[in-house]
């Protein structure tokens, strides 16, 4: 029969107390995290933000994914099912897809290991909290107001997504249809959508095939909301390739913007909305401490970290707390929309120091 977590704990402490051995972090909390994708910008600086999160805390920290980049189901499964065999006390997860890990989740939830997702979450009865970076709508509406400055005249629009199965961008797609039904005979009544999502692929040459066919066999498009790390380069990139004039088709991309840089300079790109990852990675490693800590009050509708009320980028700040939603749903910040003035303060890409003051 397995031991849950806390008597496995509780036992180490025994040992150490009764048989004077010296178990070396013993009372250490040990925390398995895996992302979606490794090698990409954006889970390079969520790793640098939790591996700073670990050493400020005092947390052992496993963060496990291919280091081929070529993530799947099955090699994110194999991760999870690692660090309940090594009993760790908390799993931390991106997850690929929402529900085909809930039962090996809810098995280790059964057995005392607190269940942690960030960016990406799964069904809420397979884990303990999902933190996220920011509300998705106010993801949209972000984009929508600078699609508004950007083409007056309105035209055709389209999304571009990785994968039909990506739950954090099918929340956004929900989003964006919500913001554009609630003023479609209004703010937006000079816009289309395009019929398909474009589903570009976990793969950044794949996204650069698919968004460049796009803009070529669609003639009257004049914005484009690309949805995930990838979607946003390919679709500077085949304006570039097409030879389009600037400010011909308005790019609204949630992007690490330091990969967008470029076309930031060129006038290509005016603006991307993120949050910082670096952070996010930070507070899904302190809010999994807290769980395993029994210091985390999961009736409270605010929730204040060691970031609370301490970042600044541009003229804003984080907020005293970070909001907790239903379903224990943990947000990093409102958006941040990153330009040519603030890229800067970007944290934790390319390198770990990188935008840290």
């Amino acid at each position: 029969m397995k031991l849950s977590q806390q008597w496995k704990r509780l036992v180490a402490v025994a040992l150490f107390v009764t048989c004077g051995v010296a178990v070396a972090n013993a009372g250490q909390v040990k925390i398995g995290m895996t992302p979606k994708f490794t090698g990409v910008d954006y889970f390079i600086a969520c790793e640098n933000g939790a591996k700073k999160a670990a050493a400020d805390l005092g947390v052992t920290l496993d963060w496990q994914g291919d280091p081929s980049g070529q993530e799947s189901v099955a090699k994110q499964q194999a991760c999870i099912q690692t660090f309940i065999d090594k009993g760790y006390d908390a799993i931390i997860l991106s997850a690929l897809d929402p529900s085909s890990f809930a039962p090996t989740l809810r098995q280790a939830m059964a057995e005392g290991i607190k269940v942690v997702t960030f960016d990406a979450d799964v069904v809420p009865n397979a884990r303990d909290a999902f933190v996220n970076g920011t509300t998705e709508d106010e993801m949209a509406i972000a984009m929508f107001k600078g699609l508004l400055e950007e083409q007056p005249a309105g035209g055709v629009l389209a999304i571009i997504s990785s994968d039909p199965n990506a739950s954090n961008q099918n929340a956004r797609i929900e989003a964006i249809n919500k913001a554009y039904n609630a003023h479609k005979d209004t703010l937006y009544k000079n816009f289309s959508f395009y019929p398909n999502i474009i589903y570009a692929g976990n793969n950044q040459a794949e996204a650069d095939t698919k968004v460049n066919t796009l803009m070529t066999q669609e003639s009257n498009l004049v914005g484009v909301f690309a949805l995930s790390s990838m979607a946003g380069p390919a679709a500077g990139k085949a304006c570039r390739d097409l030879g389009k004039p600037i400010g011909s088709i308005s790019i609204q991309t949630i992007s690490v913007p330091v990969s967008s840089i470029d076309d930031m300079e060129s006038g290509l790109i005016k603006s991307v909305v993120l949050w910082q990852p670096y952070d996010l990675g930070y507070l899904a490693v302190e809010y999994a401490k807290g769980l395993v800590e029994g210091k985390i009050d999961k009736n409270a509708k605010t929730y204040a970290s060691s970031l609370s009320g301490k970042i600044k980028i541009g003229n804003e700040k984080y907020e005293s707390a970070h909001k907790v939603l239903d379903d224990n749903v943990v947000i990093l910040s409102s958006a941040i929309l990153f330009n040519l003035d603030n890229v800067g303060e970007f944290r934790g890409y390319p390198d770990a120091t990188s935008g840290i003051k």
